[in-house]
């Protein structure tokens, strides 16, 4: 309790500072600020050990707008952060408002690495509630920002994320699109060959989603061309089984396809998502023949 009392009391004497006063007028004006900021900024550090964490919050902003009254915005910026930290405790929507501020005078300054990476955290934060449509428009902003910074790693991990909530959105079209330009550059990076398979066979699943196998056969003659090695593995195979399934209306044969690759490679729940779609889509063909 004492500690929080002397927390309010450096907040009151910071505010005073931010009032000014006759003083201010013959200079000393950048001094008041500064000296209200670390009050601010000490306080709120008080507030955060006793675990308060939205009165934390809160005067970790106050801290940066004193920052931003002397201009100084890499300081506002990192005040911000430290805000968003603790609302990250009690409120995600004031923890993804302080990190927007934070990143809009990080680019201000041209720091945009360190805004992509803040703009990521808010994407995780949508993820963690399960806020899809701002996790992918948080996604595909981090992924711009890395990629003007010629972070491509970065970049692509972003993207991938993006294809992915696309297709839970039945944005099909956009997520094959994004599958295909990753794996097209993991094929010229040895240490990322190995993953394009798994991007191929989620891109054809995406068209498959899209009730298009004709296109999908097409797509997967397009990945061999790509990646002669595809026609021998696992997934190239399981796909052209499901195509074919697909293509005969046979559900059983669509089911044993995936009880067999799943019993050797385990289906993620996002593949199991669209391959349920895909299923349903059968079912409900084979009912209208009926």
């Amino acid at each position: 309790m004492a500690d929080a009392g002397k927390a309010q009391e450096l907040i009151a004497q910071a505010d005073k500072k931010m009032k000014g006063s006759l003083m201010s007028m013959f200079g000393g004006g950048s001094s008041r600020y500064e000296d209200a900021a670390d009050m601010y900024n000490k306080a709120a550090n008080t507030l955060k050990l006793a675990k308060k964490w939205e009165e934390a919050g809160a005067t970790y902003v106050k801290a940066c707008e004193a920052y931003l009254k002397m201009n100084s915005k890499h300081e506002a910026a990192s005040e911000l952060i430290s805000a968003s930290n603790c609302w990250k405790k009690t409120n995600v929507s004031e923890a993804v408002n302080c990190l927007q501020r934070a990143i809009s005078l990080f680019t201000d300054d041209g720091r945009f690495s360190i805004a992509a990476k803040h703009q990521k955290e808010i994407a995780e934060l949508y993820e963690q509630e399960m806020d899809i449509e701002h996790a992918l428009d948080a996604y595909q902003q981090a992924a711009d920002f890395y990629d003007g910074e010629g972070a491509t790693s970065s970049t692509h991990q972003c993207l991938l994320k993006v294809a992915q909530y696309s297709a839970q959105l039945d944005k099909f079209d956009k997520a094959v699109e994004l599958y295909e330009k990753v794996a097209r550059a993991a094929l010229d990076n040895s240490l990322l060959k190995w993953s394009v398979k798994d991007y191929f066979l989620r891109a054809t699943l995406c068209i498959l989603c899209n009730e298009d196998f004709v296109d999908a056969s097409r797509a997967i003659d397009r990945y061999k061309e790509w990646d002669p090695s595809f026609a021998s593995q696992r997934e190239c195979t399981f796909l052209e089984a499901i195509i074919k399934a697909v293509e005969d209306h046979d559900i059983e044969a669509f089911t044993a396809a995936v009880v067999e690759y799943d019993s050797i490679s385990k289906l993620d729940q996002w593949k199991t998502s669209m391959l349920l779609k895909i299923k349903n889509t059968l079912k409900s063909e084979e009912e209208r023949l009926a």
